[in-house]
């Protein structure tokens, strides 16, 4: 089993090499000076990888890890894009923008979350507003770390699998912070928006989108980017038949009385962010 030291000097110094070539695209075309993975599964076992080893030797020896809200079971974390400083203490906010400014020359952290069925993953990178354009990429591309993701994973695959099989336990690691039920949820609640629409004047739109089930929403989504309903059954893994009925069904919990009356409410929900 790895302790805390032992993931750093094992895993983040040793094969420091690999981790920042793979790495590279981050620094060489947008200046993100710091990349992290994590993976949490619901027994606790711990996978990290980082590619500035200064800060992970910090970051053990200070024991930052003892009050890192990202550091906890899988089950408080939903799928999103998250600001770093949106979750945890007001102490450990603190301590990771003075000390992260400090030694990464930080003042930007952004983190993806990817929630599994047994298990999240989160990607984190950091770097200066000035010098960086992480913000940019935040604000208008978040794609592009989300393929960054998928690239990490992939270059690094072999070495992840190793140190799954001797991670240890966040319960023994980090203690009882493990357990802390405070959600990390980067989308705002859906009864928050519901109040937001409604106070805009849009209760009736709110309301009739929130009659389509997720599945009904996601046909919805891809009826917009003019996929058929062939197309969408390869999607969603399903027969065009299922999708032709998920669609009868939208037609008659929204009124509508065909495919393009569909259409049309769908684009009228997609451009104010209901959808």
């Amino acid at each position: 089993m790895l302790s805390w030291e032992a993931i750093v000097q094992n895993y983040i110094i040793k094969h420091f090499n690999k981790i920042s070539k793979a790495t590279g695209p981050l620094r060489d075309h947008f200046g993100i000076n710091y990349f992290t993975y994590h993976k949490i599964d619901n027994s606790g076992k711990y996978t990290v990888l980082v590619d500035r080893p200064n800060w992970a030797e910090h970051y053990v020896s200070k024991q930052i890890y003892l009050n890192d809200p990202y550091l906890r079971h899988p089950s408080v974390y939903k799928s999103g894009i998250s600001l770093v400083e949106s979750h945890g203490s007001k102490e450990y906010k603190e301590t990771v923008l003075r000390e992260g400014k400090e030694i990464l020359d930080m003042d930007l952290g952004i983190i993806l979350i990817q929630k599994h069925e047994d298990s999240v993953e989160f990607f984190g990178f950091t770097g200066n507003k000035k010098t960086s354009s992480l913000e940019n990429i935040y604000l208008n591309h978040p794609q592009i770390l989300k393929s960054f993701a998928i690239h990490f994973k992939k270059e690094l695959g072999p070495i992840l699998t190793g140190m799954e099989n001797d991670a240890d336990s966040l319960v023994s690691l980090k203690g009882e912070d493990f357990f802390c039920d405070q959600l990390i949820c980067p989308e705002i609640t859906s009864s928050t928006r519901l109040a937001y629409y409604r106070d805009l004047g849009m209760k009736c739109e709110a309301e009739k989108l929130g009659l389509l089930s997720a599945r009904e929403r996601q046909c919805l989504k891809l009826l917009i980017q003019d996929k058929s309903a062939k197309e969408t059954g390869a999607i969603l893994c399903l027969s065009s038949r299922t999708v032709e009925s998920y669609f009868e069904n939208i037609k008659n919990k929204l009124s509508c009385w065909n495919k393009q009356e569909i259409l049309k409410l769908a684009r009228d929900f997609e451009e104010v962010g209901l959808l």
